[in-house]
C-alpha cells in the first residue's frame, strides 16, 4: 500500500471525526448556555442596553412562528459564546499529526511510519526495505479505529439531557423573578442614561444664556488712552422691550434746526460758458421757487 495515500486517507477520516466532535460540543454548550440565560432572566437586562432599548418587546415572524426580540438576542449570544468555547476546546486538534496518532494506536509502527513517510522520495536499499515493511503493516489499519465512540456517546447523552432540561424549563416557565430595575441595581456598570457625568454649568451662566442684558452695565474699552463706552443705549435695538423704562443720556448738544426750505446750490458759480451766467442763475432760482 502506498504510504502517502494511506496517510491522506487517515487524515480525511480524522477531519470528519473531529467535525463530529465539534458539532456535538457546540450543540451541547449552546443548549446549556441558552438554558442558563433563560433561568437567570437575562432578557430582562436587555432594555438597559441603549442599542436594544428601542427594539425590546417587539416580535418577529419566522416560519409562521412569533419570536420575541429578546429570544433572538439570547440565541445569538449563546451561539457566539458556544463558537468561542468550542474553538478553545479544539484549538490543539490540528497540532496533532495523523502519523503520531497511528503510531500511538499501533506501537509496532512507532518511528518507522514517520521515517518512511519523511524519506518517501529516497531511493536506496534501506529506504526501500523500510517502505515495503511499513506498507505491509499499514494494510491492517482501518480509519474507524480512530473514531472515539465513548466520547460521541457521552456527548449525545449530555446533549439530549440538555434539550430535555430546556424543554422542561420552557414549558413550566421556570426563571428568576428579575426585572430591569433589579438588573440595574445588580449591574451598576450598565449605563442608565443619566446626565451625572455631564459637566456642571454655572448658575450665573445658565441664567444669562439666551437673555443677555444689552442695556446693563456699560462695556468700556480703552482706545489710545481714552475710555470708549461700547454698550447699547436703551431703545437702540429693534425688538428689545425692557420691563422698566430707563433714563436716556441727554448729555449732548442739539443740532441747529433748519427751516424746511430749499437752499440753492452754489455750484452754478463754477466755471460756465461765458455770457450764460445770468441765464443759468435765473434758471436755478426759478427751480428753487417751485
Amino acid at each position: 500500500m502506498d504510504i502517502r495515500k494511506f496517510v491522506q486517507t487517515q487524515e480525511t477520516a480524522l477531519k470528519k471525526y473531529r467535525r463530529t466532535y465539534k458539532l456535538l460540543d457546540f450543540l451541547t454548550i449552546f443548549t446549556l448556555l441558552y438554558t442558563l440565560m433563560v433561568v437567570l432572566s437575562i432578557d430582562q437586562a436587555l432594555p438597559l442596553i441603549r442599542s436594544f432599548e428601542v427594539r425590546a418587546g417587539t416580535n418577529y415572524s419566522i416560519a409562521g412562528l412569533s419570536i420575541a426580540f429578546e429570544t433572538v438576542v439570547l440565541l445569538v449570544a449563546s451561539a457566539l459564546m458556544s463558537l468561542l468555547l468550542t474553538f478553545i476546546l479544539h484549538i490543539r486538534d490540528k497540532k496533532i499529526r495523523t502519523i503520531e496518532l497511528v503510531e500511538q494506536k499501533y506501537p509496532g509502527l512507532r518511528e518507522r511510519l514517520r521515517t518512511a513517510y519523511d524519506n518517501i522520495g529516497l531511493d536506496n536499499i534501506v529506504a526501500n526495505d523500510l517502505r515495503q515493511a511499513v506498507s505491509s503493516a499499514v494494510e491492517k489499519v482501518r480509519p474507524s479505529v480512530f473514531f472515539r465512540k465513548k466520547r460521541v456517546n457521552f456527548g449525545l447523552i449530555v446533549l439530549i439531557a440538555s434539550v430535555l432540561l430546556l424543554a422542561f424549563i420552557t414549558l413550566n416557565d421556570i426563571h428568576a423573578d428579575m426585572t430591569p430595575g433589579d438588573w440595574e441595581n445588580l449591574l451598576p456598570f450598565v449605563p442608565d442614561g443619566s446626565t451625572d457625568d455631564l459637566p456642571e454649568q454655572d448658575d450665573d451662566t445658565q441664567e444669562t444664556n439666551g437673555s443677555e442684558n444689552l442695556t446693563g452695565e456699560s462695556a468700556v474699552v480703552v482706545v489710545e488712552g481714552t475710555e470708549v463706552d461700547l454698550s447699547l443705549p436703551p431703545g437702540s435695538g429693534v425688538g428689545f422691550n425692557e420691563g422698566n423704562e430707563t433714563e436716556q443720556d441727554t448729555d449732548f448738544e442739539a443740532s441747529s434746526s433748519y427751516e424746511i426750505d430749499a437752499i440753492s446750490s452754489e455750484t452754478y458759480y463754477e466755471s460756465f460758458p461765458q455770457g450764460y451766467e445770468t441765464v443759468i442763475k435765473s434758471y436755478f432760482e426759478k427751480m428753487a421757487e417751485e
